[in-house]
This record gives C-alpha cells, structure tokens and sequence, in this order.
C-alpha cells in the first residue's frame, strides 16, 4: 500500500524568489515542509502531483494572476477542500474580497510579519484538519458549522444580533440566549462595541471585508493587589472579528478566538526583548523604551537620567564558585533592583520597563521627568546602598559593590547612542574612582577614557613593534664596593608621546594583563643581557626581575623562567626573581607551592619594597627567600629622620636574624651610604650608585671596574 504524504506540506507559489525563500524559512522554524512554485500554471501544476497540505499563494504573478490559481485549484479539488492562504497587499482591500470570493481560507496581508508566519499556517492547518475530520465523521451541514471552532453571527445595520452559534472552541465569555435580540452594546464593553458597530456601518456601506481585534476580560473577581505592588493585569481573552456583508442592511460576523496566537507573538516579543536568565528587559527592550522616552521627554521639555551599574566583584564569583553561581547572583541582583525600584518611587510609574540587564553584570536604569540631578543621585546612592548587602545563594554568602554611572538629557547628550555611552564612561570613571561609586558623567571624561584607550592600544602593539627596552640599574656590594648585579627597569617609548613612565604605562598592563607576556619579554631579555656579560674567570654578575602579580599566579611561569634559563644558557643562580609582600601574602598556601617550584629551579629569590606591605614573621619564615629589599620611603628621609633610621636598622636585624641578605634601595646621597654601612646593610642601589642605564654603559661599567681591580 502507497503510505500516505507526511502532513506539513505546503504549496509555496510566489513569482519573487526572496519572497519564497524568506516564506520557506519561516515554515521551516515550525517544522513544515516547502514545495516552490515560480507562477500560477506552475503552482497549478505542482498541486496536482505533489498534492499539499496548504497552499500559500501570492496574489500578483505574471500571466495567471493568485485568483486564478485559487479558483482553478477549488476546480480541482473532489473531497476536502484545502486551505489556501493569499498573500495580498497591505491596504487592497477589494484584493482580499477578491480572494474569499475565489475561495481563499485566510489572506495575510503585506508587509509581512515574518515571526508569526509560520504560526497562522500552522494554526490554519489545525483549523482545516478539525474542519476535515468533522467532514468525515459527520456529513451533515450543521453538524461541520457546530464544529467549527469560531462563532458565527448575523447583525442588522443597527447593531442587533439576529442570530448566534457560539463556536465549540470559543471561549464562554458569551452564550446564545445574551446575545440573540440584544444591541452589541448591551453584550460587549462599549468602547468595543463603538468600534464594531464603525466597521458594520464600513462594510454595509463599501461592500468590503473588515475586521478587528479586541480583548475582553474573563469573568471572574479581580486578583488581589498587596500594597506597594504593581497591580497584574485581569485574566483575558483575545478575538478577531471578520465581517462580510449579506445584504444590503445585515453583516455576517465570524469571531475567532487567536487568544493562543497572541501567546505565541508575547512569547516571540519576550524572547526578542526579555533576558532570559533575569526575565527583565534586555537591552534592545532598553533602547527602544529609552527612544521613546526621548521623544517624550524633547516634545514636553523635561529631562530624565540614565543610569548605568557594573558589579565590582562579578568576575571573582565567576572564577571562584562557578558560573551556576555567578547565574543565581545575576537573578538576585535583578529581583533587587525590581525591589529597589519599586512602584510609586521617584523612578517610575512603571518600573519593570525602565530597568533592564544590558549583558553580563551591567544594568540599567531610566528615571524619566527628572526634576533635579540630586534626585538621580538618590537613586545612584539607593542602589549602591541595595547592592551592598550580602546574597545568600546556594549555600554562599556574597557580599558584592556596585559602580554606578549617570548620564542626563539633554545636558550629555540628545541620542540614545550618546546617552547610554556617557552613562558607561562615568561608570567606568566610578570604578577607576575606588568602585563602590556613583558619578555623574563630564566631558573631561571622555577625554580621558580615549587617552586611556590609546594608550592600551599603543601598549597591545608595542612589544610587537619593538617599542619596549630595558635599562639596568647597578646594585653594588657595600663591603667591597664593587658591582655585583643589576636590576632590569622596562621603558617604553612610544612612536608620538617618546618614552612614557613606568607609572603609566605598568598599571595599565597590570589592568588589561598585558603584564604576563611584558613580564615574560622582560625575563627572557634580562636574561639574555646578563649572559652576554658574564665573562671567563670574573666574578658573575646577577640580574633582578620584578614579577608582578598577575605574572605570579601565572600556572606557566615556572615553564617560561625555565625556557627563559635553558634558552639563553643563563646559570639559574645569576637570576633573580623579586616579589612585593603583597603578591606573596595574597594567597599564602598557593605562594608556598609557586615558590618551592622556583627553588627547585635555583633561582634567586627576594622581597621587593619590603615595608610597604603587611609580611607576618611567621610567614616571612616560611617563605624562605633569599633578600630583603627595604623600600626607598624609608631611606630617603636618612640620616636625619630618626624614625626611619630606627625601622632600616630593625629590618635589617631581621633579615640577618633570618639569614637573609639586605638591599636599600634609592640610595642617593653618600651620608646615606655611610649610615647604610654602618647598620650593615649587605647591597644598595641608587642615583648616587649609578641610573638606570643602557647595556652598552653598563658593558663599560663593568670593563673598568675589572680594570681597577688588576691595578
């Protein structure tokens, strides 16, 4: 036996090949099948052979015109009939009077919404299976119109209702004995009932089709509201009304109920306009509520406010405890806000549509009809303040700040692109500013983002460009005088601004974490430089490398000082890795481990800035390095400042109590090497010693101290 054809199969017949393309496309997202036809003796030809479950058919097509196909199809058709669904043009209304009269089922009118194509095919589909299955099990006319799922009327030229068969699908807001004999304004609310009765005077009058939709509410007590609450709308039902005329004083009215397709256009608009994890509006919903408010608020002359909020710590919750967590927070932090922002505030009437979750951790906030801007930073300082208290999430207690930027019409700007911009660089200056901040945007601002952005930019290219160098600063023996090692200082010099500070331009690698492959260039070109310096029965020389932080909980950088020491044939004991107290107290149990694999290499280690941090003796112990470098804050009030005196003489009490050797830096006048030798510091370096300097100045540096040494 031949197997029946799988049910889904339409006829598309559209002499424009996009048209079909974007037609088959739609169909396809709700899982029906496409046949094309390219004209009308085409489409006629195709329904014969390939038999469709639907037609969807194009009114104008050269030489057979939709409403020929149309009538040579129902030519063709023996049992069922089926549906046909014309595509006419946006305002043709004698084009859809022309289609029913030719025997169409639906028309969809131009432009097309494309989203809710696919779902009126498939709801006509439904509606022409139900039709069919009735057909079948009952051949009786009434008994297919009783099934039918729409309800049918007939109406005088005056309003009355002179017949009704409520359909068995229809909702039961209205039965047979309300209706028949009663004016449509005893029946329906009258402002509905005002516009029907318009379109049966138009259709009596034009002989045309007309329709409308409307929305009644189910019958039913109202739910209750508690107070402060935004009250939820009543439950209801959606209905479109067609009306043909059938006489020349009665309409005929067919009522359908498409409460389930306005479900499906909410679920399409929410998809296109909610978050999905937060279920506030996303940022496209944002934008168009922003355009509007534009409008508004330019036509009326007032001024409104936006607010933009980064959270602080959201990447350490992600990195810590999970994205599922990070997920659970972002939920939190929106159900906060909806809280914060609560109706009747100064917000908004309605708040749920001036918030919304732009992407990641940022949100936004619109505060329309702004009377002051200390009324902006009210509400800054109120979400700030929301923000601050802890989330208890999955067994987590998180304690997170937020960053708020703000922006105001029509003083920052008068679009929305510029708007949303200045608010997210006053953000941006918030964090800079020490987080846990709310500013209000300048133009100062922008200024320096771009100057910052520059320079990042500037910076991701210049160790590609070679635009990175290093100087070396001598560190000198103080019992003997004599140059024993150097410390590496990178330097940038820039193609337009020359050679920019190292605090400027660190802190920013620091930031982007352009630090780790800086960090990584700097250590393997130390090395590489202090080899080129060793010589043949002289004494060797060492060479100090700061490592940052970021570069430190590196999982890689034990393999890159490895590579760096076999590469550059660098003996690992002429390297030297100094460390601030800070990168080593920040994760005790982690830096034990990174420092015993560095050991195990045999480089070099020591604390650098020592002083400056909050090292405990205990840990200090632990952590078993080779130096102590005291930073250049306490040298540099020596000799006189007493207090300072006391602290280097200390430090260095302890570091020799530990073993440990001792490094002054920024030495700069001889009273200050003088007392440095008289406390028994071990190294120092400085201005007086010797600057930051070239290779080649150091080559010579190192030639004539050997020179001085055979005299």
């Amino acid at each position: 036996m031949a197997t029946s054809p799988k049910r889904g199969r339409v006829l598309v017949a559209d002499d424009d090949p996009t048209m079909r393309l974007l037609m088959l496309e739609m169909l396809a997202q709700v899982g029906l099948d496409g046949i094309e036809a390219e004209d009308g003796l085409q489409a006629v030809a195709s329904f014969q052979s390939a038999t469709p479950d639907l037609v969807l058919l194009d009114v104008d097509m050269p030489g057979m015109d939709g409403f020929s196909v149309c009538r040579a199809i129902r030519k063709l058709e023996t049992t069922a009939s089926v549906p046909i669904i014309m595509v006419t043009g946006g305002d043709e209304l004698e084009s859809v009077t022309r289609a029913y009269e030719a025997g169409a089922t639906d028309f969809v009118s131009k432009p097309i919404n494309w989203p809710i194509l696919g779902h009126r095919v498939l709801y006509v589909l439904r509606a022409s299976d139900a039709i069919s299955r009735l057909r079948i099990a009952d051949a009786q006319h009434r008994a297919v119109l009783a099934a039918i799922p729409d309800t049918f009327f007939r109406m005088n030229k005056d309003g009355y209702y002179l017949d009704y068969e409520q359909g068995h699908e229809a909702s039961s807001v209205f039965a047979t004995d309300i209706c028949v004999g009663r004016h449509l304004s005893q029946v329906l609310p009258a402002d509905i009932a005002g516009h029907m009765m318009e379109q049966v005077r138009a259709v009596l009058d034009t002989q045309h089709i007309r329709s409308l939709d409307y929305e009644l509410p189910l019958p039913g007590p109202a739910p209750r509201v508690r107070q402060g609450e935004h009250p939820a709308p009543p439950p209801s039902r959606h209905f479109e009304a067609r009306l043909v005329a059938t006489g020349p004083d009665e309409v005929l009215g067919l009522v359908r109920d498409i409460s389930e397709r306005k479900r499906s256009e909410e679920q399409i608009r929410r998809l296109a306009y909610c978050d999905s994890l937060t279920g506030i509006p996303n940022r496209q919903a944002f934008l168009e509520t922003l355009e509007a408010e534009l409008a508004r608020s330019r036509k009326a002359n007032k001024k409104f406010a936006v607010l933009f909020m980064d959270l602080d710590a959201f990447k350490r919750v992600n990195d810590t405890l999970g994205h599922h967590v990070g997920d659970e927070l972002l939920q939190a932090v929106a159900e906060r806000l909806c809280e914060t922002i609560r109706y009747g505030d100064l917000v908004s009437r309605s708040p749920a549509n001036n918030l919304a979750r732009l992407g990641g951790d940022e949100f936004t906030i619109l505060i329309p009809e702004l009377e002051r801007v200390e009324d902006a930073l009210n509400v800054a300082h109120r979400v700030k303040e929301a923000m601050r208290q802890p989330f208890d999430l999955l067994e987590h207690e998180i304690f997170v700040t937020a960053s708020i930027g703000i922006s105001l019409y029509p003083e920052d700007g008068e679009d929305c692109n510029s708007l949303l911009k200045y608010a997210d660089t006053a953000m941006y200056h918030a964090k800079n500013c020490g987080k846990n901040n709310a500013k209000l945007y300048s133009s100062s601002l922008t200024m320096q983002i771009m100057s910052h952005v520059k320079l990042e930019v500037g910076l991701r290219k210049a160790l590609q460009n070679d635009e990175l160098y290093l100087l070396y600063q001598p560190q000198i023996d103080v019992p003997s005088a004599r140059i024993v090692g150097f410390e590496a200082l990178v330097r940038w010099r820039h193609p337009e601004r020359g050679v920019i500070s190292p605090t400027e331009f660190i802190p920013l690698a620091e930031e982007t974490g352009l630090i780790v492959p800086i960090g990584e260039w700097v250590l393997r070109s130390a090395c590489q430089q202090a080899m080129a310096w060793q010589q043949p029965g002289k004494p060797p020389v060492r060479v100090a490398v700061n490592l940052s932080a970021k570069q430190f909980k590196d999982e890689n950088l034990t393999q890159s000082v490895i590579s760096a020491l076999h590469d550059t044939g660098l003996p690992p004991e002429l390297l030297e890795l100094e460390l601030t107290e800070g990168t080593l107290m920040d994760d005790a149990r982690a830096t034990m481990s990174t420092l015993e694999q560095l050991r195990a290499i045999g480089v070099y280690l020591s604390i650098d800035d020592f002083g400056t941090g909050y090292s405990s003796m205990n840990y200090l112990k632990r952590f078993d390095v080779r130096a102590l470098k005291i930073d250049k804050s306490f040298i540099s009030g020596l000799p006189l400042d007493s207090e300072n005196a006391a602290i280097t003489r200390a430090i260095i009490a302890m570091a020799h109590g530990l073993k440990m050797v001792v490094v002054a830096e920024g030495v700069e006048t001889d009273a200050q090497l003088v007392l440095l030798e008289q406390y028994g510091c071990d190294m120092v370096q400085g201005y007086y010693l010797g600057h930051p300097s070239p290779p080649d100045t150091i080559h010579r540096m190192l030639a004539n101290q050997c020179a001085l040494a055979m005299t």
